[in-house]
């Protein structure tokens, strides 16, 4: 399928069917920067939670900060940097120690610029930097509102609308990227897939966001049950 169907599809379904899905109450839950979901979404269609707190600007910049200075982004850039190197890509850049550290900082740096531009983009807008967890019980309603808080954000008026800062944040970065990669890869085509790319990993986080909980619960349960059985066994 060519570049420019798979784009356009990918808009269409992002900008077409997540207003069918948006709506939903919430609170807010500032101290952990997340907004947990009281009112399923079947529910819910207009934004009505008077417990809503919007977040200032300062606590917003804050956000951004722990966000874009933490150990968790430098791992996460380092860790991509391995695959990177692991697959040699690109192979203008080299292999061994140096080869690695161009990785780091590229990976590094743009994850700098889609922080700084979701964070300009969002204060902007008057969207809510913080993240959202479903309320809702099921693998496939979980899903949706994984979707829902991919495509669309909660606003400063508790509110909700399509997540312009990601788009713009996504399309930002894949240009800014594309342009410090080699000189083959300098390309229209190449910069639109990576900021494709880069509003696609919007939704992967969401998805490890919702999920991981669960799976920890599940591991630490088969654990316990494990060792309790192993010191039955003993007796």
């Amino acid at each position: 399928m060519p570049w420019r169907a798979v784009l356009l599809s990918s808009t269409a379904l992002i900008f077409v069917i997540a207003p069918c899905l948006a709506a939903g109450a919430q609170t807010a839950d500032s101290a952990g920067g997340r907004i947990d979901r009281k009112v399923p979404l079947a529910v819910a269609t207009t934004a009505g939670d008077s417990s809503y707190v919007p977040l200032s600007l300062s606590q917003k910049a804050d956000l951004y900060a722990r966000g874009t200075y933490s150990a968790r982004a430098v791992l996460g850039a380092s860790y991509a940097a391995g695959l990177a190197q692991w697959r040699h890509t690109p192979q203008e850049w080299g292999s061994g120690v140096s080869g690695y550290g161009r990785r780091d900082a590229a990976a590094y740096g743009g994850g700098i610029v889609r922080r700084t531009a979701e964070f300009g983009f969002g204060a902007l807008l008057h969207e809510d930097p913080r993240s959202e967890r479903s309320a809702r019980s099921g693998f496939f309603p979980r899903t949706e509102d994984v979707l829902l808080n991919t495509v669309t954000v909660r606003t400063d008026d508790n509110g909700r609308r399509l997540a312009w800062s990601r788009a713009a944040a996504s399309l930002v970065t894949g240009f800014a990227v594309n342009s410090w990669e080699p000189r083959r890869m300098h390309s229209t085509h190449h910069a639109l897939m990576l900021s494709l790319a880069g509003f696609l990993s919007y939704g992967s986080a969401a998805f490890t966001q919702e999920f991981t909980p669960d799976v920890r619960r599940y591991v630490y349960r088969e654990l316990h049950v494990g060792s309790a059985q192993s010191n039955d066994t003993r007796r």
